[in-house]
């Protein structure tokens, strides 16, 4: 014989914040839109408990028609009248009190005489308990589950978790009251427990107090726990959570799991008594043992927050996965998430699936939103972005957050889905607008590049700084690039070097290559060679190519480090090996000059072929040169010339002088003194002293151009600076003419 229309809800309010009122509003309001009342309800209860005149409204209404809750005019008239204490505007709404009050006198009129038969199947005072969001880990949980078998998750509990609470707590007596009774109550004989169930549904309180309180002072426990409830929400008598703590502890100590756990509830927010942590734990571990679902749930809360007992992640699994296969959905869910982790227990990706899919069947939003993410990753099953985005799809219409972010995500880059900007914006912009920064960031980047939506720079910069300013590290990094281009803002290197460290320092490998750069440069930063190689280090750890071979140019020419030829070697042979022809290249040139590698002429012509394929045109030329001198390659006059004018637009000295002595020879081509001039000066130019020697021979012989020995003696002069010996003997000859 329990009363399960008494709201003791009203006591037990959670021990954390879940969700923003107006966001758990409007879940309320699209579960109730999709024909899912009970959801509707179970988010509006928790609202209204926390005062939300909103959701008190609402809620009266859900009671006056039935919906998603036992159609109860006693509740709906509680709910309406506590929403127009706070607000005029629902003590003003006439329509709602006719509905309401109309219900009631339904309500009455068909009424009938409770039966002692029923009377026992009633829950206890605590079945309106509030439904804590199932996306959080909370201790205040739903009391709405109804045990079917308890011999399913009723077991021995292990001597580890006795000893534990017997090491840590006993209970502790709750005050005394005054023993004179609040209201006239009859003598011990007279009282009778139904006849107070009866006057309670005619919402005589004072009768129904006048049957249980002397049945409560004798020791009947459902008595106890009745009164306890009267007490705690003021109905008919002055609400004393003092006297209702009294009288949930005399239930408790008999052994009345329900009193025991809204007990615990008491003292872990310290109503009616002090707080105390300890003495929650005492008493969830009573009403657990006996197989009670909300304290095996609180219970694990506790010992994973560390709350009255020593943090245990360990036992805030057992105790989790206990209320979970007794059908707790927030507890498969938190178990799910422990066997995805491994916090308490083994990581177990195959049993996180089939919690998360038990939980996700019982319309958790929350497991349904991480069944999507397993799909998306291929985690315990095989990798589906088209399942992904179902599952991100259902968990989006049922209010999460990250869901409508992944969901806008999907559409925004056709993953799983056909990529649609209208669908990737709509989700985009409720997600961020739930705060959710990735879905911010993204957003800017439909405003930035125009896509579904008319291009808008600033729109685009406040998102960026919007998701950067709380740490999104793409945000950072797109804004670094933002300031360092000049995309739709002044350029300002500045500015985009201190959004690039921010994103490398969160590990973006492209970031920490380009703050390596300008470490090197000296952009928006003061040059620091040592800093440079660490952050190249740093992207070249995670494979950052044009990073790895950064760092090998550091090690060859000791920049920022002791010059090292085989470190600069390794990087360069890794970025060669990924197919960087510009890494290809310097290695053929190392094993041409034998340069920290012993010296190979056919190693070298083996990596400029593969660099040349790539249309690498000074490998081109450095391949024409092979060709030209047989080295590494069988001699071939004609496929040096190819390869030479093939690479011209690269004005590779080297190849623009054997190019000149090609014309000036007639060799392969018809002699061209002009072009062979031409050719030598370009090499000239850039201090090639072979180029230099030919050109100022060209000059004392009048080859191509007028005869000029001033000139030829120039340049005679600055090949023989660099100690090439034959405009050495030629500028001594000139010299002693």
């Amino acid at each position: 014989m329990r009363l399960n229309k008494i709201i003791t809800i009203l006591m037990a309010t959670s021990f954390m914040v879940v969700a923003e009122p107006q966001q758990q509003l409007a879940q309320a309001q699209a579960a109730y839109a999709q024909g899912d009342y009970a959801r509707a309800a179970e988010l509006l209860q928790t609202l209204a408990l926390d005062g939300n005149a909103d959701a008190q409204f609402e809620l009266a209404k859900l009671y006056s028609l039935g919906h998603g809750v036992q159609r109860d005019a006693l509740q709906a008239s509680y709910w309406l009248e506590q929403a127009a204490s706070q607000s005029s505007d629902y003590a003003e709404s006439s329509k709602a009190k006719q509905d309401i009050y109309q219900a009631l006198e339904q309500h009455k009129e068909h009424k009938k005489t409770v039966q002692d038969e029923a009377a026992t199947t009633y829950a206890t005072a605590s079945d309106n308990l509030i439904a804590d969001n199932p996306s959080t880990e909370v201790a205040v949980k739903p009391q709405n589950t109804v045990i079917t078998n308890q011999s399913v998750f009723v077991d021995v509990q292990p001597k580890t978790a006795q000893s534990k609470t017997a090491q840590i707590v006993s209970a502790k007596p709750v005050a005394a009251v005054e023993s004179a009774p609040s209201l006239p109550v009859l003598a011990l004989a007279e009282a009778n427990f139904n006849s107070g169930m009866r006057a309670f549904e005619r919402q005589n309180y004072a009768d129904a107090y006048s049957h249980w309180y002397p049945l409560a002072t004798s020791g009947v426990v459902d008595a106890q726990f009745n009164l306890a409830a009267i007490y705690a929400n003021g109905l008919g008598v002055s609400k004393n959570m003092l006297t209702a703590a009294h009288w949930f502890s005399a239930a408790a100590e008999q052994g009345f799991a329900q009193a025991q756990y809204h007990l615990a509830l008491l003292f872990a927010q310290g109503r009616g008594v002090n707080q105390d942590d300890a003495q929650a734990v005492y008493w969830y571990q009573q009403a657990a043992e006996q197989g009670y679902i909300l304290a095996q749930y609180n219970l694990g809360y506790m010992y994973s927050n560390g709350r009255g007992v020593q943090q245990d992640a360990a036992m805030a699994f057992f105790w989790y996965e206990k209320a979970a296969i007794a059908g707790d959905v927030d507890a498969q869910y938190m178990v799910a998430l422990r066997y995805l982790q491994g916090i308490g227990v083994q990581v177990d990706n195959a049993k996180a699936l089939q919690w998360f899919k038990a939980a996700s069947e019982k319309e958790h939003a929350k497991s349904t939103y991480q069944l999507g993410l397993m799909a998306l990753n291929g985690i315990a099953v095989s990798k589906n972005e088209s399942r992904a985005v179902n599952y991100f799809l259902r968990a989006a219409n049922q209010g999460v957050i990250e869901a409508q972010s992944e969901l806008g995500i999907s559409y925004s880059l056709g993953r799983g889905v056909r990529a649609s900007d209208s669908r990737a914006l709509e989700w985009l912009d409720k997600a961020c607008t739930g705060q959710d920064l990735t879905a911010c960031y993204y957003l800017g980047v439909h405003y930035a590049e125009g896509r579904g939506v008319r291009s808008d720079n600033q729109r685009a910069m406040q998102l960026f700084t919007r998701a950067a300013n709380a740490g999104n590290k793409e945000a950072q990094y797109r804004l670094g690039l933002i300031f360092a281009n000049g995309e739709g803002v002044a350029v300002d290197e500045k500015k985009a070097f201190t959004w690039l460290l921010k994103a490398a320092e969160q590990g973006i490998a492209a970031a920490q290559y380009l703050v390596g750069i300008r470490y090197a440069n000296g952009t928006g930063v003061a040059v620091n060679d040592s800093a440079a190689v660490q952050w190249y280090q740093r992207a070249a750890d995670q494979g950052d190519t044009y990073a790895q071979y950064n760092l090998g140019y550091m090690y060859a020419n000791g920049r920022g480090v002791a010059k090292d030829q085989q470190k600069a070697l390794y990087w360069y042979t890794k970025v060669a090996a990924e197919g960087d022809a510009d890494a290809q290249f310097n290695l053929g040139l190392r094993y041409e000059m034998g340069n920290g590698v012993e010296q190979s002429d056919k190693s070298a012509v083996e990596w400029y072929q593969k660099a040349a394929a790539q249309n690498h045109l000074r490998a081109i030329a450095h391949l024409g040169y092979m060709y030209e001198k047989g080295y590494g390659v069988a001699m071939d006059q004609r496929k040096a010339l190819q390869l030479y004018q093939q690479a011209l637009p690269a004005k590779v000295p080297r190849a623009l002088n054997a190019l000149g002595l090609f014309y000036k020879n007639g060799q392969q081509v018809a002699a061209d003194d002009a072009q062979a001039v031409e050719l030598f000066r370009q090499a000239a130019d850039q201090g090639y002293a072979n180029a230099q020697y030919n050109l100022g021979w060209m000059y004392e012989y009048g080859r191509g151009v007028r005869k000029d020995l001033v000139k030829a003696r120039d340049y005679y002069q600055l090949a023989a600076e660099q100690n090439e010996p034959l405009a050495q003997s030629q500028l001594n000859r000139l010299l002693n003419l």
